[in-house]
């Protein structure tokens, strides 16, 4: 298929991932929490940060999968669940409260995304090594 064929495709196949993943997001925000840091958008960047290099791992050792599954999955489902901007200005109106939690959760986001993505690339590596091909 053309490039020029695949774009609209490739588009569409990622506004329903994005669908998916945003609804999936606005969903768990709608789960209260208590305290002053923003948990549930932690916990979905944890997440989402797992399962996107847990997706990589797999699409790295798996060479047979349509090109639409990394845009669907990746860019459109885990792209419209994370919420990096939204964390970015929790950070940003938190600081005004607290700065010492703002920059604690701050830490807390990117430290847990790395060690999420540390760990989802050894058990990705394992799930996935001598994985039929079919």
């Amino acid at each position: 298929m053309n490039t020029a064929k695949k774009i609209p495709l490739e588009l569409l196949v990622v506004a329903l991932g994005g669908c998916l993943g945003g609804g999936l997001r606005y969903l768990l925000g709608q789960i209260p929490f208590w305290g002053p840091l923003p948990l549930t958008t932690l916990l979905i960047n944890w997440v989402g940060s797992f399962a996107l290099a847990l997706l990589g791992v797999y699409l790295a050792q798996h060479d047979d999968v349509s090109y639409l599954w990394p845009s669907f999955v990746g860019t459109g489902i885990l792209g419209g669940f994370t919420t990096f901007s939204t964390m970015i200005l929790q950070v940003y109106q938190q600081y005004y409260l607290s700065p010492v939690i703002a920059i604690a959760y701050l830490v807390a986001s990117l430290v847990g995304a790395i060690v999420l993505i540390d760990l989802a690339h050894g058990l990705g590596a394992k799930l996935f090594k001598g994985a039929s091909h079919d």
